[in-house]
């Protein structure tokens, strides 16, 4: 698949060609945005070192340009609003405006053109050479219109086109390119490392640069950079990342340690074992990498679609303007500006990125809990698993069985000799159950130690040995099922046990016992896999007995490989998706043939490069956490394609029409755009978190290990780091753990005082230089307090809810106000105007329209907690939002009930009391639904279909 050469997501179509550089080939991008930013990274020297240094750069440019469109707007407003301005003062004006023009277009056009030349040099016309013919029509005619002194003049509507276009595309840009890095966040947090000389002076290098034998040094409450051993240094260490070990483990000189693990207490110095670029977490990450190259197969959908809506828009947009020009007879003016918002509104990459910016979010989120997915493809097949089977030895049961007793026919040294060669040959054997014999003690003298000529594992029997002693006496050893081992063999198998029958040369020569005990993580996984309706099964070649004895269900024993490949094959031609878990080369041909195959990384190599899906730290309870997760990504994906062709086809067919601005295209293009970037980078995010990594021993602190021989004075600047050390430094998330953070809080702000633009644009009492700066001043430090005050304080989610209504859902009212009367100012005694409408029966839309849609956006992805889920998610989506139009409607009539003279006095009273029933009804609303669902859910009365969580009542 072709990457972006700046955000790195899948290119659709042909992309947009770089600039060729010496022998460097011209790179490819996915969209505008994209160019610009990377093209203006090879300005400033950094070509594929990231977007930073021509921000700075292009920021100026977008300030600059900001400003004149300011100045241009008030100047253009004035001589839309006055009519006694003198000509000659009006001339001038509309000669300031056009330099302000000119002057945008020279610090943001530039990168326009050339890119629509360069692909027009390539043959392909872009939506960017549509857009600057229309906008470069619109001036011609604004010129043109400014010399005759008949027409319209959109001096300034152009220079708003420019900036508001430019930065929408370079905010785009620059927001996929962090929401596709998620899956590189581990390798750049461990990117650097301070490397040891050999006078023990540190100093900071790339970490790719380290050669096994250089020594590391980590301070305490750091990540180790390298895998090597311990050299000096004594203390805990969380190793829940890379391991999955839920508690901090002392680690000591001569102890291996992992990249990613993290230092809590001690400072250590490190001798790589491997060098910076073979780790093993460089071995999963690239892993992660490969699989982005193999996409979904709803991918292949989204660039079917990517492709025929870039033809569908440049047809909608010729014919708009056919349309408006010549059949309405409204002029060619008004058809370009038409057809410019049709061009302004699509966004053909939104579909294109509907999937990849999903998918690559849900890599990431596997990998942090150590479910490492090569390809997108088994994402979607994981999302449709239906059935689960697991093997049971080493993959349900933990690795290290016990070993109870070893009866030997032979006794004294024969019986020494005899575990001896045991140890020596389960040695050479990576299975579960040899694990405990290669422990056993070895009688031999130096010099005098047997030698395993050959180890062969027969699946599902046993292994078998061909063994040298030090005399060059040959014999044949076999440990296994009795059955395969030696005929006649003694000792019955103990219930619930296991039983290796031990044969030397054909006779059998003894039993050992042994017992096993399933993972920590089993019972949880079962019962997951319950919660969501997935039957589970277990496949072993032991007897039934011992998995019932375990408390396994649905338990079929005595299976070979072959019976188990059978049972899979059997399953998926009854229409069954199966997911197998195993670990062992008998598990190889099952995990190939299931719907999808999960090995678990401690198995044989044979079982890992079998499987779509590799389990790292051993923690089953990941996999049904995994197939939700993918369910989630599955539906995102196709919601977000379905959102995108909905989005495109309903913003044509408006601007079509005639209903939308150019400037209020261009600016619900980068609204749906973030939002879908938004939406995509949180799939996952309300399921079950993983489990919490590394907390220390009960009992334990910092003063148990023994204090580390580092030189007195290494690390101190660190000190008191490891108790600041949070559990997610363990294993590194790129995603927020809740909406409250970050820019949140600005946008509620921001929302707040957009109101004041808004009025201005409602009421042309407010025009006045004084009273439109008051409003302004009035509404942005208002909306600042309450967002300090929300940030700060701790809010129920009621409260939170309001707040969402109060910024978001009345500046999507105040604009539906205007959009409504014409998106001109209210005429006189018209502030009641809503419910004037109504009373006449008409239905005015667009504040109805703009108050739920930004409300909701408020209330899904700009509260302070976590998203809401079950029943009150539902009852808000529902009967909050019908309780917010019925409330408007009762706000806005009672407040008609009253007459004022004063117009601003007036549309103030309608919209506080529209204000205060929208919040009413919505409470209301949200509460009766609410409470009506519970009693439905307790009497047994819901949909088996229907799975909702538990209810919110914060």
């Amino acid at each position: 698949m072709t990457t972006c050469a700046n955000c790195h997501g899948p290119i659709t179509g042909a992309g947009y060609a770089g600039r060729a550089d010496g022998d460097r080939p011209a790179p490819l991008y996915c969209c505008f945005g994209c160019l610009a930013v990377g093209e203006r990274a090879c300005d400033a020297g950094a070509c594929g070192a990231g977007a930073e240094p021509e921000f700075a750069q292009l920021g100026w440019r977008l300030g600059v340009g900001v400003l004149v469109v300011g100045q241009s707007m008030i100047f253009g407003l004035a001589l839309n609003v006055h009519d006694d301005v003198p000509p000659a003062a009006r001339d001038l004006a509309q000669w300031g405006i056009l330099a302000g023009t000119a002057l945008v277009a020279a610090l943001l056009g530039g990168p326009l053109v050339r890119a629509a030349a360069r692909e027009l040099r390539r043959g392909r016309l872009t939506i960017e050479a549509l857009f600057l013919l229309t906008a470069t029509g619109a001036l011609a005619a604004s010129l043109q219109a400014h010399l005759t002194g008949h027409g319209k003049i959109y001096f300034e509507v152009v220079s708003v086109l420019l900036v508001v276009y430019t930065l929408g595309k370079v905010i785009g840009a620059r927001s996929r390119a962090a929401a596709l890095a998620g899956s590189r966040a581990w390798g750049d947090r461990l990117s650097l490392c301070r490397l040891l000389d050999a006078g023990g002076a540190a100093r900071t290098v790339a970490v790719a640069d380290v050669r096994p034998g250089d020594v590391v040094e980590v301070h305490p409450g750091e990540l180790v950079p390298v895998d090597g051993l311990v050299r000096d240094g004594t203390g805990f260490v969380a190793e829940s990342a890379v391991s999955g070990e839920p508690f901090a483990v002392v680690r000591r000189p001569g102890d291996r340690v992992l990249a990613g693990s993290a230092s809590f207490d001690a400072a250590f110095r490190v001798t790589a074992t491997a060098s910076g670029r073979e780790r093993e977490i460089d071995r999963l990450l690239k892993v992660v990498e490969e699989a982005r190259d193999k996409p979904l197969s709803l991918q292949s959908r989204a660039d079917r679609l990517g492709r025929w809506l870039f033809p569908l828009v440049v047809l909608t947009a010729l014919g708009t303007f056919a349309y408006w020009s010549w059949a309405a007879g409204a002029g060619w003016e008004v058809g370009l500006f038409n057809a410019m918002s049709v061009l302004l509104v699509a966004c053909p990459c939104v579909i294109g990125l509907a999937t990849p910016v999903v998918v690559w979010s849900a890599l990431n989120r596997l990998a942090e809990r150590g479910v490492i997915v090569n390809s997108g493809d088994a994402l979607e097949r994981l999302a449709a698993v239906d059935r689960v089977m697991f093997d049971k030895t080493g993959t349900l049961t933990d690795d290290a069985f016990a070993l109870v007793d070893i009866r030997t026919v032979a006794v004294g040294a024969e019986r020494a000799k005899l575990l001896g060669w045991l140890s020596l040959v389960q040695a050479q054997s990576s299975h579960p159950v040899a694990k405990p014999f290669a422990e056993l003690p070895r009688p031999f003298a130096p010099g005098a130690e047997p030698r395993v000529e050959s180890l062969h594992a027969v699946p599902g029997c046993g292994v078998v040995a061909q063994l040298v002693e030090a005399d060059g006496t040959r014999h044949e050893v076999k440990a296994g099922v009795a059955e395969w081992a030696a005929a006649g063999a003694g000792a019955p198998e103990p219930d619930g046990s296991k039983a290796v029958h031990i044969s030397v040369d054909g006779a059998w020569a003894g039993v050992a016992v042994l017992t096993e005990r399933l993972r920590d993580s089993t019972p949880r996984a079962l019962t997951h896999f319950a919660k969501l309706g997935v039957p589970v099964q277990v496949l072993t070649g032991d007897v039934p007995g011992r998995a019932e004895a375990l408390g396994l269900p649905d338990a079929r024993g005595g299976m070979l490989p072959d019976e188990k490949r059978a049972a899979i094959a059997r399953a998926r031609a009854d229409g069954a998706k199966p997911l197998f878990v195993g670990d062992g080369i008998n598990d190889a041909s099952a995990l190939a043939s299931a719907h999808v195959g999960v090995a678990l990384a401690s198995g044989t190599d044979l079982a890992v490069s079998a499987a779509p899906v590799t389990l790292y730290r051993g923690d089953l309870s990941a996999l049904p956490w995994a197939v939700e997760l993918s369910r989630s990504a599955v539906r995102a994906v196709r919601v977000n394609l379905a959102r995108a062709v909905a989005y495109n086809l309903v913003g044509m067919t408006l601007a079509a029409c005639g209903v939308l601005h150019p400037v209020v295209a261009a600016v619900l293009m980068v609204v749906s755009s973030l939002t879908l970037i938004f939406s995509s980078t949180r799939v996952g995010c309300g399921h079950e978190e993983p489990t919490p990594p590394a907390p220390l021993p009960e009992g334990k602190g910092e003063k148990d290990p023994p204090p580390s021989p580092l030189p007195e004075g290494r690390g101190e600047e660190n000190k008191g780091r490891a108790e600041t050390l949070s559990p997610g430094e363990g294993s590194f998330s790129p995603f927020p753990s809740g909406r409250g953070a970050g820019g949140v809080g600005l946008a509620h702000a921001l929302a707040f005082a957009l109101q004041g633009a808004a009025f201005l644009l409602l009421l042309a009492a407010l025009r006045t230089p004084v009273a439109g700066a008051l409003t302004l001043v009035g509404f942005a430090t208002v909306g600042a307090g309450l967002a300090v005050a929300w940030h700060r304080c701790a809010v129920p989610h009621w409260l939170d809810m309001c707040f969402g209504m109060v910024t978001f859902g009345n500046l999507g009212m105040v604009l539906g106000w205007w959009a409504d009367n014409g998106c001109a100012a209210l005429p006189d005694h018209a502030c009641c105007g809503c419910v004037e409408a109504m009373r006449e029966g008409v239905m005015r839309p667009w504040m109805w329209v703009g108050m739920l849609a930004l409300a909701n956006v408020a209330m899904k992805w700009f509260g302070k907690g976590p998203a809401p889920g079950g029943e009150h998610a539902v009852a808000m989506y529902t009967g909050g939002n019908v309780g917010m139009a019925l409330g408007m409607i009762g706000g806005g009539w009672l407040a008609a009930q009253t007459t004022l003279a004063n117009m601003v006095a007036g549309v103030a009273l309608s919209f506080a009391g529209m204000t205060a029933g929208m919040l009413a009804g919505m409470l209301a609303g949200t509460w009766l639904v609410e409470r009506l669902l519970v009693g439905l859910r307790a009497v047994g009365f819901w949909p088996a279909g229907w799975r909702i969580g538990a209810t919110r009542t914060s």
